[in-house]
């Protein structure tokens, strides 16, 4: 993962600006996992993170254009961390 500490991360996803960002993902992907169609267990991915160079540190989980984040369940998502890494991409605004 990116983001240095995980306790702060998981604190981060409480947050009510990431909770409505997760609940539009998830309405624009009708509630379903984008690879296996799974409607339980869901969870928002990001699909790269973003380091800002000016700020000196990571995006935070609901800066991100929707285009970055995707629905998976539980599984998919277990899956996909276990054979990819997910990239860390600097960019140069915010």
């Amino acid at each position: 993962m990116a983001h240095d500490n995980i306790a702060e991360y998981l604190e981060l996803l409480k947050s009510p600006l990431w909770e409505n960002k997760r609940r539009r993902i998830l309405e624009r992907d009708e509630r379903r996992c984008t690879i296996c169609g799974a409607t339980t267990s869901l969870v928002v991915h990001h699909k790269q993170y973003h380091f800002y160079k000016k700020r000196n540190k990571m995006a935070m989980p609901w800066e991100y254009e929707d285009k970055y984040l995707v629905t998976l369940c539980k599984s998919c998502h277990e899956k996909g961390h276990e054979i990819f890494e997910i990239p860390t991409k600097t960019v140069e605004s915010k």
